[in-house]
């Protein structure tokens, strides 16, 4: 009877654990991200130019050198520019096997659960820098003063992230 009821236990011991685990990770897409557009945003507060990019899943790329209105901001992100005269486009192309090793470095540094905002780094005139990545589900945008120069797991998933797009625009000029 003893082990019956041992037997019995460990039947409803292990229905219970199949049906709390069975959606983990269901949220989770398995393999690379389904990116659409990779944007990059690079200025310094000393420079009178922002450097702004954008790689598409055509295997195209915008450089925007923009030179912004003293006092005013702009979201680049959603299209906000200067007035007319302020800033310079140029067209590139990249080859897949390009963008799929961007794709594939943002999905191995999980990008899209990178902070916002970076707390700012103890440097002086230093860049801001930020990626904003589109994907086919959701859009994610990191970034911050000097983001990627700290030692710790966040900033260097955000370095490695930053290094490759600069290696893919490095490709496309």
């Amino acid at each position: 009877m003893e082990k019956l009821k041992k037997i019995v236990i460990s039947i409803i011991v292990a229905a219970v654990c199949m049906t709390a685990f069975a959606g983990c990770g269901t949220n989770r897409k398995r393999g690379p991200l389904d990116v659409k557009k990779v944007s990059y945003l690079k200025y310094s507060d000393s420079d009178r130019q922002v450097d702004f990019y954008v790689i598409t899943d055509d295997y195209k790329v915008l450089h925007y050198s923009i030179y912004p209105e003293e006092g005013k901001t702009y979201d680049y992100f959603e299209g906000e520019f200067p007035s007319e005269g302020k800033w310079n486009v140029a067209g590139y192309e990249i080859d897949e096997l390009t963008w799929t090793s961007m794709v594939n470095v943002l999905t191995r540094v999980n990008f899209m659960e990178l902070l916002d905002e970076f707390p700012a780094a103890n440097v002086e005139d230093g860049y801001y820098y930020y990626i904003r990545v589109e994907t086919s589900d959701d859009v994610h945008e990191s970034g911050g003063y000097e983001a990627g120069y700290r030692k710790d797991p966040e900033n260097t998933r955000f370095s490695k992230a930053r290094q490759q797009i600069e290696f893919v625009l490095n490709q496309a000029t």
